[in-house]
Parts: structure tokens; C-alpha cells; sequence
């Protein structure tokens, strides 16, 4: 008989080994995963208290926990989140058909009961069983991560453009771009807007300090020496896999629209997977929202999905 229970320290071991068995299952649809040897800590889930277990007996066979509850999800909504990585959950292959939509409606009691009203959960692109069950429940699709090999893209060569990495004291030249990138996601059907800092005199170097801070690294293509094209370069991804040592992650990327159609941004990644390459790394990844057309068009071309992120929206009269 399926029983579901909270979350707690003694059900960690059980977890790790589900969450390790659900990662081996992907990496046989995706063979260029890499091979993980260490899950992230679990004990945020039960510092948080808002995960459920599943049982059959005194076999683990699923467990639900997530991170939050945080204000403004996703950074461009003023709604309470909390959000279920990929390590955050797993099943196991039983006979119980509906175990992660009984885990759900468990766990979204706790949610719920702190005024989480958007509901994120990560899980590997292949696993049919979750996706079935969740679209059932409400969710709806939004975030891809995808990986490639670092292999160049077949693409015609335009000499026009010349390609190189910015040097620290050019990365302030990437602060307008930018905010085109911010205005592109605020059109339909993305509706995304973050919350927007005052702009001021000398704002643009105040954002070149903190990327140069933050580790990050910028290409471009230029245009008779004006900058056309970006792409952002991070050791960090989205999740556990991303911390692997010889991967990065492309953690964004703006052409402007003239100048889209002639296979810059594709010339712009084979200088970068040649560079990244050189400096022994083997995996390059990069996450998008799966309603931005631009982005999930261009991407899906060249890179493979492993993880789903899906949200569902409780209606917000339930809050009192």
C-alpha cells in the first residue's frame, strides 16, 4: 500500500540512491551526460520541511522536496515560488502508476499553505511517466538545459564579421545590448519583465564590475568595430550536472536583427567551443525558456535536452 509521508533526515540515503538510478536512466537517452560521482547536499530539504516521501512499505519508491519559498519567481513575477531541481525529486519503476501526482498533491499542501502560488519543478526530458503526470495536474512547460559535445557547428563561413573575446575593460560595451535582450523577452509570447534598477550616468560600469566579479566571459562579433553580437560564457550552470569540471555554460546570447539570418551566432559558439576546447573542456551547455521562439528555434538546433522545467500557477483567489 502507497503511503506518503514527510520528507525527513533518515529518508536521505533512499533519496540519493533514486535520484542516482533517475540520472542513469537519462544518460542512456543522452549518452553525453557526464558521469556524476556526488549528488548536492539534501539536507535544505529538510531545513525547509515542505518534501514528502513515498512508500510501499519500507521501500522508498519517490520523494518530492523543493527549495523556498522565495518572493518573486523567476525574477519577473510577484508571485511566492518554490522550486523542485533535479535532484529535488525522483520515482522509482513500480507498479503505483500516480506516485509523483500523489507526492504533488501532498507536497502543494505545504506550498500552498505558505502562499506559493507558482510551482516549479525540474526533471529529466525522457522520464514520460512525471511529464504525464504533471501535465494532468496543471503544469505547463518553460525551461529547457541542453548539452553539447564541444564540437563545431557546420555552418558557412562569413569573414565579414571578425569574432574575438572581450577584455575586461570592454565589457561595460555589452550594457546596452543587454537591455535590447531584456525588452526582446518582455514581447509576446514570453511577457517576462525583471525588475528594472534606475539607470544613471556611469550604470554601465557599475554592471561591467559586477560580471567581471562574477567570473563571466563575453564573445562578440563586430561589424567595422561595432559590436552585433554576444554570447555569455559561465563555469556555472543550472543544476548539479553543470558542476562537472570540464564543462561551461552559455548563460546568454543577443544578435541584433539586422544582422540575423547570415550565421553569426553560430561562428561566434565555433570560436568559443575551439577556445573552451584548447583550455580541456569537453561539454558546453546552455538553458532557455521553451516559450521564447528566437531562443528555443536556434538552440534545439544544436544542443540536446535532458531536463524539463514545468510551472503551474494556483489561482491566486485561494490565497487569502
Amino acid at each position: 500500500m502507497l503511503k506518503i509521508v514527510d520528507f525527513t533526515e533518515t529518508h536521505i540515503e533512499q533519496a540519493v540512491n533514486i535520484a542516482k538510478d533517475n540520472y542513469g536512466n537519462e544518460r542512456k537517452c543522452v549518452d553525453i551526460l557526464p558521469a556524476i560521482d556526488k549528488l548536492p547536499d539534501f539536507t535544505p530539504f529538510i531545513q525547509n520541511g515542505l518534501g514528502v516521501s513515498a512508500f510501499d512499505g519500507r521501500k522508498m519508491v519517490g520523494y518530492l522536496c523543493c527549495f523556498g519559498p522565495y518572493e518573486n519567481a523567476f525574477g519577473s513575477t510577484n508571485a511566492i515560488g518554490v522550486w523542485s531541481p533535479i535532484h529535488g525529486n525522483g520515482i522509482i519503476d513500480c507498479e503505483h502508476k500516480n506516485i509523483f501526482a500523489k507526492m504533488y498533491q501532498e507536497a502543494a499542501k505545504k506550498w500552498v499553505h505558505l502562499k506559493a502560488t507558482s510551482h516549479a519543478i525540474t526533471f529529466y526530458a525522457h522520464n514520460n511517466v512525471i511529464k504525464n503526470q504533471l501535465y494532468r495536474y496543471g503544469f505547463g512547460l518553460r525551461c529547457f538545459d541542453t548539452i553539447r559535445e564541444m564540437k563545431e557547428i557546420q555552418t558557412y563561413d562569413n569573414p565579414k564579421y571578425n569574432i574575438s573575446e572581450l577584455e575586461n575593460n570592454e565589457f561595460h560595451l555589452i550594457f546596452p545590448i543587454g537591455l535590447l535582450l531584456s525588452e526582446h523577452l518582455t514581447q509576446s509570447p514570453m511577457f517576462m519583465r525583471y525588475a528594472e534598477d534606475k539607470i544613471e550616468d556611469g550604470h554601465e560600469y557599475k554592471f561591467a564590475e559586477w560580471q567581471i566579479r562574477e567570473k563571466y566571459r563575453y564573445f562578440v562579433a563586430r561589424d567595422e568595430g561595432k559590436i552585433i553580437a554576444y554570447v555569455k560564457i559561465h563555469d556555472e550552470g543550472e543544476n548539479f550536472i553543470g558542476d562537472v569540471d570540464n564543462m561551461k555554460h552559455i548563460h546568454g546570447a543577443y544578435c541584433f536583427p539586422e544582422y540575423r539570418g547570415q550565421g553569426i551566432i553560430q561562428k561566434i559558439l565555433n570560436f568559443i567551443i575551439k577556445k573552451l576546447r584548447n583550455e580541456n573542456n569537453q561539454l558546453l551547455g546552455v538553458d532557455f525558456e521553451s516559450f521564447n521562439p528566437t531562443a528555443s528555434g536556434f538552440w534545439m538546433k544544436y544542443f540536446t535536452e535532458y531536463t524539463h522545467s514545468v510551472v503551474r500557477r494556483v489561482d491566486d483567489r485561494y490565497i487569502k
